[in-house]
């Protein structure tokens, strides 16, 4: 593929999708190691960060990369460094690939226009957030049996969809992997250009259970994103859009890309549910993260060779 960023997921193809997720299991099965030997990683987060900035530290030095870490509060940025300055002295300073996380839309690709370095995005505002939803891709194929069987499967996307870099990131992904896809939220949390992604819109967790979702993705709720009242409250938030245990009887699958707010999402008994692959989406970050640091860099050339 080349050195590439990995800024969204939108022109990414059927193959290459399957092509990143073999990939992820070959990291994941220790068949290739050492691929990113003798890089330079800089980890950029100028956004809080757990799961991410935790994966995507374990994955390059897993990979054999020396690790540089930033955030706002431990770089130039507080004393009122631009990001394009912040990148270019990192592109100066010879990185090889820049991850970033930043709470403005549209950093991601704004940074890939002022380095020769790969820019991984690892979540611009309420932009993209390209690799969770290959790693979200990866933990459900392998709960349901490989990529191809993907193909078919009903998902519902709920919650806070207006909010959400998860949600914009995921519907693309999801959709070229041939799932079928409903959105399940509030009028006042769907984006107002909702309609061009030509999904149906459900009233109720309920609703997409009776239409047959084998698949309930639901989203944090954003309330620090949040202008104005969006909600009646978050109790009748929960009511209609939380999932709950009865959702499971028919066998349906739980993800959440994390953080939970337990109760309001999720009811708490069932974030770590058998039918909860909220724990294998954690565990799927560091293969994934791998395997995009391994293509962005140009090193799966020289694995595949």
């Amino acid at each position: 593929m080349g050195i590439r960023s990995f800024l969204s997921l939108e022109h990414t193809s059927r193959n290459e999708l399957r092509e990143i997720l073999d990939l992820a299991r070959a990291h994941e099965e220790g068949s290739v190691e050492g691929t990113l030997t003798g890089k330079t990683v800089c980890l950029a987060f100028f956004e809080s960060s757990t799961r991410t900035a935790v994966s995507f530290e374990l994955a390059a030095r897993r990979c054999g990369a020396d690790v540089i870490s930033l955030s706002d509060k431990g770089s130039a940025i507080s004393k009122g460094e631009s990001l394009v300055d912040t990148v270019v002295t990192l592109d100066s300073l010879g990185a090889d690939a820049i991850v970033l996380r930043h709470p403005a839309a549209g950093s991601a690709s704004l940074a890939s226009r002022h380095t020769a370095a790969p820019v991984v995005n690892a979540g611009d505002g309420c932009g993209q957030h390209p690799t969770q939803a290959l790693l979200d891709l990866y933990a459900l194929s392998k709960a349901l049996g490989g990529f191809d069987e993907l193909s078919g499967r009903r998902v519902a996307i709920i919650g806070d969809v207006l909010h959400s870099r998860v949600a914009r990131s995921v519907i693309p992904a999801f959709t070229k992997a041939g799932m079928e896809i409903s959105l399940v939220a509030p009028r006042t949390l769907l984006p107002r250009d909702a309609g061009a992604w030509g999904l149906p819109v459900l009233p109720s967790v309920d609703e997409a259970i009776d239409r047959g979702a084998e698949v309930l993705y639901t989203l944090r709720l954003q309330r620090e994103r949040m202008t104005g009242a969006r909600i009646p409250s978050v109790g009748e938030y929960a009511r209609f859009y939380g999932v709950a245990r009865r959702h499971l009887r028919g066998g349906a699958l739980v993800m959440h890309p994390g953080p939970v707010n337990r109760g309001v999402e999720i009811e708490g008994d069932v974030v770590l549910d058998a039918a909860s692959l909220v724990p294998n989406q954690v565990a799927a970050g560091v293969p994934v993260r791998s395997a995009v640091l391994t293509v962005a860099t140009g090193a799966a050339q020289r694995v595949a060779a």
